[in-house]
């Protein structure tokens, strides 16, 4: 029993947010060809009534599906990562650590994927990435970076790493953003003070 379903008998109710999480979870199992209303109703173990409780048609739970990507997941995690972070450089490890953990990059994969047929996915998408480029280029600058190349790196950063989102698996894949992150930092203005001190003991 999945703990959706188990919620439902409880209650007899689901939330908004019970559904647009099973849908997420569909996306990234089964893709788009699997986000169908039985598909959802089966996995949470209920009827139809309440979904239309919540949504007035599949084509508005689509679009909800779509933006609770960007204005709900992608917020936060970045502001998870600058909360629990003392420098720039570690809001940047920080990033990849949430979106590991709370499986945030399998939904991007799964959610550029869907941009491809979909205009709704790919309007989140956009603005996801601009989110993200905004988060990666004020970490860069922070790092004393120029402004325009503050921004080159943050694209370079998302760029390199979603070309390896599907094909990478975890160990790889976060070898390969800690080896492009201490690329694009190693010449950090912000970090040059430091490495000075520590050859200096």
């Amino acid at each position: 029993m999945t703990r959706h379903a188990g919620k439902a008998r409880r209650n007899g109710r689901l939330s908004r947010l019970d559904w647009l999480e099973s849908g997420q979870a569909i996306l990234c199992e089964q893709g788009v060809a699997g986000l169908k209303l039985a598909t959802l109703t089966r996995r949470l173990g209920v009827s139809t009534g309440s979904f239309y409780h919540h949504f007035p048609d599949f084509d508005a739970y689509l679009k909800a599906l779509a933006d609770h990507y960007t204005a709900d997941q992608v917020r936060d995690a970045l502001r998870q990562a600058a909360e629990g972070s003392s420098t720039p450089l570690e809001r940047l490890r920080r990033i990849r650590t949430i979106s590991l953990k709370t499986r945030l990059f399998q939904l991007d994969a799964a959610m550029r994927i869907w941009a491809v047929t979909d205009t709704r996915a790919a309007a989140a998408m956009r603005a996801a990435e601009r989110i993200v480029l905004a988060f990666l280029t004020t970490a860069f600058h922070d790092l004393g970076y120029p402004s325009g190349e503050a921004a080159l790196r943050a694209r370079l950063l998302l760029s390199a790493n979603v070309a390896r989102l599907e094909a990478a698996t975890p160990p790889a894949g976060k070898r390969f953003f800690r080896e492009t992150l201490a690329f694009l930092t190693r010449d950090a203005p912000a970090l040059r003070p430091r490495l000075v001190a520590g050859n200096s003991r």
